[in-house]
């Protein structure tokens, strides 16, 4: 199984419509105390509530009842989907006291923990987005220069991102040839499970290529 699967397998579901699970964390969080969090992060808060920052969305967390809110246009919303609120309840759960960086990257198949996964079976985030940008890297750039990606030198086409702002990571496009089909690889720092468990990393990814795909839709 791919470390990624989890992440495919609850794209475009609300974290509302897993119950058990969505009360599980709520009451973990509930009465939760940031000043550790805050601490390590660099975070805001004020009496009610912790915010954070996901791909330049703002979050807040209700420190009372432990559910998390994005900031809208109109207002505040508690409407997430499962990936983008599994990568914040675990960004404040498995942060280290003193989390580190290598400046060494790596994709999340060779991150700690990560063996286990079979790494031979076709990644089911990774595989379908190459196929879907093959042959289009003119698109695929736009759309990535749209969500304020930074350009990198590797590859036929490469971006860093920040998703959390501790948490960088890097997106490297090949496109097809005459022996090879298009890929994809996206890297992390090896200490990014100072801040995540290694499977939440999909999650991350999971976001990241969701927001090109629908960037590129409407170019």
């Amino acid at each position: 199984m791919s470390v990624n699967y989890h992440a495919f397998q609850n794209r475009g579901y609300l974290f509302s419509s897993h119950e058990a699970l969505a009360e599980q964390w709520h009451n973990a969080f509930a009465g939760y105390d940031p000043a550790r969090i805050s601490g390590i992060l660099h975070l805001e808060t004020d009496p009610e509530y912790l915010y954070l920052s996901y791909y330049q969305k703002i979050y807040r967390l209700q420190l009372g009842d432990g559910h998390l809110e994005r900031k809208t246009k109109s207002g505040w919303t508690d409407k997430l989907y499962f990936n983008e609120t599994m990568s914040i309840y675990h960004l404040l759960q498995y942060t280290k006291d003193q989390p580190r960086t290598s400046e060494i990257w790596v994709p999340n198949t060779a991150l700690e923990g990560a063996g286990a996964h079979n790494r031979n079976l076709p990644d089911p985030l990774l595989t379908p987005f190459a196929a879907r940008f093959s042959g289009k890297t003119d698109i695929l750039e736009k759309a990535c220069l749209q969500l304020g990606g930074t350009r990198l030198g590797k590859g036929d086409l490469s971006f860093s991102f920040i998703s959390f702002p501790q948490i960088p990571l890097q997106l490297i496009f090949w496109d097809t040839d005459e022996d090879f089909p298009a890929q994809v690889q996206v890297l992390f720092d090896k200490y990014v499970t100072d801040y995540l468990h290694f499977e939440t990393t999909g999650c991350v990814i999971s976001d990241l290529l969701e927001m090109i795909e629908e960037q590129a839709k409407c170019l």
